[in-house]
């Protein structure tokens, strides 16, 4: 946002970044995805690559798979369109892509869940 002062920690151990406790989260979720961010479908497509390989290779290529802090929903759409089973999930964005594949439309367990460039928002990970 460009407006706060920070102080940022780092954790010698495990190489962990993180800011003081991110008092300024509401008023940035008040728009979950940044306008400027000319990145967000490109990166979104390389991820569902690296994805597809994972999950076909590692985990049930006929699992269920749930994406959290899924933003507008397109990592779910692309991998429902390469034919997974992929379901969204976000509190602060509008699902725009992935419409009627709401977690809370399905009361099955999932194989797997996915969270893409969520971490950096969380203010006590563990």
């Amino acid at each position: 946002m460009g407006k706060y002062e920070v102080d940022y920690f780092f954790c010698q151990n495990c190489g962990f970044l993180q800011t003081e406790k991110p008092y300024w989260l509401e008023e940035s979720y008040q728009s979950a995805i940044a306008s400027t961010d000319t990145g967000l479908v490109a990166r979104n497509i390389a991820i569902s690559k690296k994805l597809t390989c994972v999950l076909y290779y590692l985990f049930e290529k006929n699992g269920k798979y749930l994406d959290i802090a899924g933003g507008y929903g397109l990592l779910t759409r692309l991998m429902r369109d390469v034919g997974f089973d992929f379901y969204w999930s976000d509190l602060y964005c509008q699902n725009i892509f992935a419409n009627y594949f709401e977690a809370s439309n399905t009361n099955n367990a999932f194989s797997a869940v996915t969270a893409f460039e969520v971490l950096e928002h969380v203010y006590d990970p563990v």
